[in-house]
């Protein structure tokens, strides 16, 4: 309950004048006239209630022999006013009459006890008003002193000069990395450029060494060759055509969906603002009703165990309602996610042309457009990669990309872990990918988990085999080819995520795991996916990592230099730079810098 007030005597009512405890006002007479007219059935119900509000005064008046009215009164007043129009609705929804005599009766008994509670508040004027507005103001300009020695000083010359000069630097860095790149387009069409003319001197010089007949066959061939290759050019040109008319159409349907998702999440931002609301006007009303009880001491016991009880069941029906607020708004999200769940589904359906391509070139993505430019198209179909690197340098940032490509594909997505719960799984994966539950949802996901219950967790995952320990070599094999197996009748290949190694040789030995990881890699290599291991720099020496390189196709080296981080690749494929690149990397993905043409054959 707001504290009671009282104006100054200045012949204004200004409504943002501070407000003082102890201050009292009288009901305006004019409204004191049509209140007791209409409790004595001289004015019309329906007339006074059909009366426009505007032309009507105010129920209270706030100049009345310099003293306001207390704000609980006034408050109750406005809720008087409320009911009023409650029943005016009433009235023109045909309601019973006997319903508005009765409500009418009970607002009469509410009017004579406010204005009983108004004569004893009048009688009980403030005596220390003066003293604490003079407190208050005492304190108010405390705090102006105080908020004028907390402004904060102005920039300093040096500070903007400095600034200046360093989005200079910026601005010089910006420009030369423009022309460095400008720089290597250039390099690069001259060396396709310079490939196809020596291509052309070879042809030539082949020509010239056939006899006229041979030459003429020759020529007929290649002309062959090339009107094959323009065919099917075209026949690629028209299927990417298609595909990107069949994208834009999603790429429309998508955002439909976008926005109805947007429009009902700020539906549901209402409803819950809504909710809140009326939480805080049920604690008001409670919190008045404690207020009345102790300010109204000489009121009759039984009306208050009355007014209590009314309360009592107000606050019931309203926590009733809002209940059923609550569980239409878990309704409404329930709905939302069953029409994304349904977007990814018929996402997933146009993503066959791609796992085509893939399939076509036996190379499939990374999720990362440099790293497959880097990699020459991709990382061959069967591959086990070796993520080697030291901790908190993106190399698991690389593994999640990775998964979540596939995924966008429709591409399930096995993770055997023996550092990470399912959930810490789970949240990162939110980050490279926010749909990731969803398409958990649609049986892409699964987890071989011989962490947790090592750790005494014993809560239950659907997408989760849960291993006793990390040492338990042959569980964890079979584990992953149950799921292997379910995921090869359905798909063209699956991904899988190995985190950590290193794990594996702190449990047991260097041997150990290498005699459970050398069969593990040739099943997933039979199985023909792509298999990705990462394991800690600096927990293991330089003969343990050559023995695990042994078994694996490839592998990504990570290093940190002079607070920059680098990577470079081995084996695995064909690549253009066999050297270190620098990257940037968080947790939402990496960023990979430029690299030389050195490809290697």
């Amino acid at each position: 309950m707001q504290p009671l007030s009282r104006k100054k005597k200045t012949g204004e009512n200004d409504p943002s004048d501070d407000a003082i405890d102890g201050d009292v006002a009288v009901l305006s007479p004019v409204h004191d006239d049509m209140l007791r007219g209409w409790m004595s059935g001289s004015t019309a119900l329906a007339a006074w209630l059909e009366e426009d509000p505007a032309d009507r005064p105010t129920f209270y008046s706030r100049n009345l022999d310099d003293k306001e009215l207390d704000d609980e009164i006034a408050e109750r007043l406005r809720d008087r006013e409320e009911e009023v129009a409650r029943l005016r609705r009433m009235l023109g929804n045909g309601d019973d009459i006997d319903t508005v005599l009765e409500e009418n009766a009970r607002l009469r008994k509410e009017v004579e006890k406010l204005t009983r509670s108004n004569s004893e508040l009048m009688s009980n004027a403030s005596a220390d008003l003066e003293k604490r507005e003079a407190a208050l103001r005492e304190r108010e300009n405390a705090l102006n002193e105080r908020e004028k020695g907390l402004k904060a000083p102005d920039t300093s010359e040096l500070e903007q000069r400095y600034h200046a000069e360093l989005a200079q630097k910026e601005m010089e860095h910006r420009f030369r990395e423009d022309e460095l790149a400008r720089t290597v387009e250039r390099l690069e069409n001259d060396l396709k450029r310079k490939a196809l003319e020596e291509r052309a001197r070879e042809d030539e010089l082949k020509l010239a060494k056939l006899s006229k007949s041979e030459a003429s066959k020759e020529v007929q061939e290649k002309l062959r060759h090339a009107q094959e290759k323009e065919r099917r050019a075209l026949e690629l040109q028209d299927a990417v055509n298609h595909l990107n008319d069949t994208i834009s159409e999603k790429d429309d349907e998508l955002k439909g969906l976008k926005e109805i998702v947007s429009y009902k999440e700020q539906e549901l931002t209402r409803r819950e603002e809504d909710l809140l609301y009326r939480e805080n006007l049920i604690t008001e009303e409670k919190r008045r009703m404690e207020e009345a009880k102790r300010s109204a001491g000489g009121l009759a016991e039984a009306e208050l165990k009355k007014r209590l009880e009314e309360l009592r069941s107000e606050v019931d029906r309203r926590e009733k309602e809002l209940k059923a607020k609550e569980d239409f708004l878990r309704s409404k999200e329930s709905e939302l996610r069953q029409r994304e769940m349904g977007a990814i589904e018929e996402e997933l359906k146009t993503k066959d042309q791609e796992i085509a391509l893939e399939t076509d070139s036996a190379k499939v993505k990374t999720g990362s457009p440099r790293l497959d430019d880097l990699l020459l198209g991709g990382i061959p179909f069967g591959s086990n990669i070796l993520m080697y690197g030291p901790p908190f340098v993106g190399k698991e940032t690389m593994v999640n990309q990775f998964i979540a490509e596939g995924l966008k594909k429709g591409i399930p997505a096995i993770w055997v872990t023996t550092d990470k719960t399912p959930v810490d799984i789970r949240e990162e994966m939110k980050l490279v990918l926010p749909q990731y539950e969803e398409y958990e949802a649609l049986g892409l996901v699964r987890y071989v988990d011989s962490y947790s219950r090592s750790m005494g967790d014993v809560s239950q995952d659907k997408y989760t085999t849960y291993i006793d320990v990390p040492t338990a070599h042959d569980q964890i094999m079979d584990a992953v080819e149950e799921v292997a197996k379910m995921y090869k009748e359905k798909h063209e290949y699956y991904r899988l995520a190995f985190r950590t190694i290193s794990t594996l040789i702190a449990y047991s030995d260097p041997n150990t795991a290498f005699r459970f990881l050398s069969p593990f890699c040739g099943r997933r290599k039979r199985d023909r996916a792509v298999t990705m291991y990462t394991i800690e720099k600096g927990m293991h020496g330089e003969q343990e990592i050559q023995m695990l390189g042994s078994i694996m196709d490839g592998m990504i080296d990570f290093k940190i230099e002079q607070l920059k981080t680098f990577f470079m690749v081995k084996g695995i494929t064909d690549v253009q730079s066999r050297s270190y690149i620098r990257y940037n990397a968080t947790r939402h993905g990496l960023s990979i810098g430029s690299f030389a043409l050195d490809h290697i054959k």
